[in-house]
């Protein structure tokens, strides 16, 4: 069997050194942002590639690029960067922890539970990072309206960007931006919805802008809560989709995206068997 090929970290997801942040848009000396960030999971070396080649390309002739710890983009100054990891961060970590942690316990657990959290902030953490996940700057409306709130904790979180979630128990990391996927999975006549894609162990995230999708959990039902409120927010542990679920293509499901697709990320550990 042919070996499968692989490189050093790819040019795809970093710019130069100085360039435009993609947060606040000035030109700035860049740093890296981990993807998801450090604290949240153990960030070992990581196999990756992009999802049009995870989803288009056999296995055989897969290139893979090596990031040493974790997927990252380098398109965030330092100033974003930090304030990310001081206000937003650490409610994003925690929550990965703490579901982590009762995934891999071998307590009997019932179907729901409720897990404590502030989700003003853990959805400016989910969005912030989706913000770094780009290569290039683009006049894509979502983004722009992420920038004039992220942060601003006094700004509200727009109606028109809803972000559902569910259990990802697989070591496999997807960071998927501007994509349009079916709205209702199986009927080609029911229109499409405009999809961002954000999985790690142990949840999943999908910011979209759509009222519903597939029966997930919505986590901007508490887009009006402040900063500071902690709330009780249901995780079903029942609700379990696949390694690829939603942007697996198929009888079910097709996807059409633009240059952001090369930016976008299938990763799994290094060494551990390919998805």
């Amino acid at each position: 069997m042919k070996k499968e090929n692989t490189q050093l970290y790819s040019t795809k997801f970093k710019r130069g050194k100085v360039s435009r942040c993609n947060i606040c848009k000035k030109r700035k000396h860049l740093s890296w942002d981990h993807v998801p960030p450090k604290g949240g999971i153990y960030l070992s070396a990581v196999e990756q590639e992009t999802v049009f080649s995870h989803m288009t390309v056999t296995k055989i002739n897969r290139k893979y690029s090596i990031s040493q710890n974790g997927v990252k983009y380098r398109t965030i100054c330092k100033e974003c960067n930090e304030k990310i990891g001081s206000k937003f961060d650490p409610v994003l970590n925690g929550f990965a922890r703490g579901i982590g942690n009762i995934l891999k316990s071998n307590l009997i657990l019932p179907s729901i539970i409720y897990y404590k959290t502030k989700p003003n902030l853990l959805i400016r953490a989910i969005l912030a990072h989706l913000l770094a996940a780009k290569a290039d700057i683009d006049k894509v409306t979502t983004d722009e309206q992420i920038r004039n709130f992220i942060f601003d904790e006094n700004a509200s979180i727009p109606d028109e960007i809803n972000i559902f979630y569910w259990v990802h128990p697989y070591t496999n990391t997807v960071i998927i931006r501007d994509i349009a996927m079916l709205a209702i999975r199986g009927k080609f006549g029911g229109g499409v919805g405009f999809f961002n894609i954000f999985k790690y162990f142990p949840i999943a995230y999908l910011v979209c802008n759509l009222k519903e999708y597939e029966g997930l959990n919505e986590l901007t039902l508490y887009r009006n809560s402040k900063p500071q409120d902690i709330i009780d927010v249901p995780i079903n542990l029942k609700n379990i989709r696949g390694p690829e679920w939603p942007e697996c293509v198929g009888n079910e499901n097709m996807i059409m995206g633009g240059q952001s697709i090369q930016s976008s990320v299938s990763a799994i550990p290094k060494n551990k068997k390919k998805i």
